[in-house]
């Protein structure tokens, strides 16, 4: 299996590690996490009635809000 190192800032770092489930390798979190497309609206909805229902929601989602009415 070939492997890639990659620089991350410790933020991401921390991140990255609370998603990480029992003995998963940050390799298995990423790709749990990103490796699903989502080519259709049915696709987006059921991503999303799952992150709700592990009580997450849509980085980006959470991002912008932070930047509403932020002027």
């Amino acid at each position: 299996m070939a492997t890639k190192t990659i620089t991350i800032k410790e933020s991401a770092y921390r991140a990255l590690a609370k998603c990480k489930e029992g003995n998963e390798s940050f390799s298995d979190v990423i790709e749990r996490e990103f490796s699903g497309k989502i080519d259709t609206a049915a696709d987006l909805l059921e991503l999303s009635r799952r992150l709700r229902k592990e009580g997450r929601r849509f980085g980006f989602i959470q991002r912008r809000k932070g930047k509403i009415g932020a002027a």
